[in-house]
């Protein structure tokens, strides 16, 4: 029963990782088509917030809190549900953690410039 705890967390932790890393095309490609959502500001707080505490996290050497718990619900660091299994397999990459630093500086340059050059629109 705890094992099912556990991959819901990693889908939620999943969701998180497909929202951050879709906004990065779905922003610039909606705000040329004109689609009203990629300009909602309460949209754009979120994607930048969210990218702001991945990076500081990674910056401060702190472990993501859904990882965390995950692990504890699972008490080890391997999956054995075929969902969790999978999911870990997109979301957790064995790269040195100075890779994913410079992933995330640059991806958040990218959220930040996003708001200069395409510029949420106030209600």
């Amino acid at each position: 029963m705890i094992l099912i705890f556990a991959d819901i967390v990693l889908v939620i932790h999943f969701s998180i990782v497909v929202f951050i890393t879709s906004g990065f095309f779905l922003i610039p490609i909606g705000y040329a088509a004109n689609w009203h959502w990629t300009s909602n500001v309460k949209l754009r707080i979120s994607h930048c917030g969210m990218m702001v505490v991945v990076t500081l996290e990674t910056l401060l050497g702190i472990t993501c809190p859904l990882t965390s718990l995950e692990n504890i619900l699972r008490g080890i660091t391997q999956s054995d549900s075929f969902i969790g299994y999978w999911i870990q397999r997109l979301i957790y990459w064995d790269l040195p953690t100075h890779i994913f630093l410079i992933l995330y500086c640059i991806s958040l340059g990218w959220t930040l410039l996003m708001w200069r050059i395409f510029p949420p629109k106030r209600p």
